[in-house]
């Protein structure tokens, strides 16, 4: 057996490939909770568009939260737009006056992308600064749709980059084409509803891309030479589609969200769900909820609720997902299938929301009064202290080292663990009288007791 290492990077529950054994336990998927009304709406004049296409980011570097989001048709004739909002506390925005482009006869707006870029014909889903860039003109990096050319060959997906995140060089053909080309090595068919990653687990970029029915994944070194799509998830069966994805990575392992389509007539309903893999290439859908669900009636999201395209950004104990909804539905319900709906509907425009899920908190086990264990496969530690991220505030956790053949490690066994027995996303486990004994350097597993108790979270701290 090889023998992974437990090193700073969190081990989730997810999926339970580093479980070797349990007994007593529940393992649970979590949804995240709802800010009751949209963080960030289409206000302004130039901002009057059905859809809103975003990437929120927080920018380490400037300490600030940066959202990009499509707007526009505010003319006749006019199409989209791309915005630039900024944020102290990702909650509250503001429109910055960047006086680059002119829209209703002034400069004094947030437009990044004007609309005269292919007659307005693109939408920008991902949107990202790059902390692995070394070429300060390449730092920010976005991948787009365009329906401009739409019977032709220059409708596809594009990329651009930028040095500031506000002035943006476009690549000046497809890099994925709606109509590939008769007889060239052009790559498509591949349609709207696209994002990409930076993998800096493995020193790569990924595009997720809309196929027939399939998701499709792209790879690149450089952000300019890409490979050949392939499919790497599927719809279960018609009457879903798989909308749009992102991944990120997330601990020892990638996740994803994805924007599930349910196409039943009288549904046409969209959620986020969550998506997982441990390579990055193979993914899977390990939850049956949704990790974001639409709004009840009356509601501003109560039908649509969609991506945006940037991973969740932790903040304090809490991840921030963001997210577009609108009222209405994606597509119009005909008379044919109930005749009290009408064909027409409301074509309010769409906003971004905001979603909390506790710090790791896309799954967790749990073990009640009746004592719940889980052993873990062998480990390497990289660090002399066992972190945890638990809620055992009325109840107890405690952990027991084994050896690679289960046998108790003298002086870790589970009654010289220090009980803990609080609520935190990052706990320390001791061992010993005082609980200053720390990790061995030797490969152990971990035996987890819990009574009462919820874990969600494990690694290795210190040096």
């Amino acid at each position: 057996m090889t023998i992974e290492h437990l090193d700073h990077r969190k081990r989730l529950f997810v999926d339970m490939y580093d479980v070797d054994g349990q007994s007593n336990i529940r393992r649970d998927f979590h949804s995240a909770v709802k800010h009751p009304q949209p963080v960030l709406s289409q206000q302004t004049a130039w901002e009057c568009h059905g859809g809103m296409t975003a990437s929120v980011i927080f920018d380490e570097e400037e300490q600030l939260f940066k959202a990009w989001y499509m707007a526009g048709h505010y003319d006749e004739g006019i199409g989209h737009v791309q915005c630039l909002a900024t944020s102290a506390d990702g909650i509250h925005w503001e429109r910055p006056d960047l006086g680059l482009h002119e829209a209703l006869g002034s400069r004094k707006n947030n437009i990044v992308i004007p609309a005269d870029y292919h007659d307005g014909q693109d939408h920008w889903e991902t949107m990202l600064k790059d902390p692995t860039e070394a070429d300060p003109a390449r730092r920010y990096k976005a991948i787009g749709w365009s329906s401009y050319d739409w019977d032709g060959s220059l409708s596809g997906i594009y990329s651009a980059t930028s040095p500031d995140g506000q002035i943006w060089s476009h690549s000046p053909e497809p890099l994925f084409r709606f109509h590939p080309r008769p007889g060239t090595d052009d790559f498509g068919p591949v349609g709207d509803a696209q994002s990409f990653m930076v993998d800096a687990e493995r020193d790569r970029y990924v595009a997720f891309l809309r196929g027939r029915p399939e998701r499709l994944m792209s790879h690149s070194d450089d952000f300019i030479s890409w490979s050949a799509p392939r499919p790497f998830l599927s719809p279960l069966h018609e009457e879903e589609a798989l909308y749009n994805n992102t991944g990120f990575n997330y601990g020892s392992r990638y996740l994803g969200v994805l924007t599930h389509f349910d196409k039943r007539p009288l549904q046409q309903t969209q959620s986020l769900r969550l998506l997982a893999s441990r390579d990055g290439d193979a993914w899977d859908r390990p939850a049956g909820q949704a990790l974001v669900s639409p709004g009840e009636i009356g509601e501003w999201d109560r039908f649509q609720i969609m991506l945006t395209g940037a991973p969740p950004i932790a903040v304090d104990d809490q991840l921030y997902l963001y997210y577009r909804g609108t009222s209405r539905r994606h597509a119009k319900v005909r008379r044919e299938f109930d005749p009290r709906i009408e064909i027409d509907q409301d074509v309010s425009t769409m906003s971004i929301g905001l979603a909390t899920l506790r710090l790791d908190g896309f799954a967790s086990i749990a073990g009640s009064y009746d004592v719940g264990h889980v052993m873990t496969r062998p480990f390497i530690c990289h660090g002399n202290e066992l972190a945890l991220n638990a809620k055992a505030d009325h109840g107890h956790l405690r952990v027991e080292l084994l050896t690679e053949t289960e046998q108790s490690v003298e002086g870790y066994g589970i009654d010289d663990c220090v009980a803990v027995c609080e609520d935190g996303v990052d706990l320390r486990v001791g061992w010993g009288p005082e609980g200053n004994r720390r990790l061995p350097d030797q490969p152990v597993r971990l035996r987890f007791e819990l009574t009462n108790a919820r874990l969600y979270s494990y690694w290795c701290a210190g040096h």
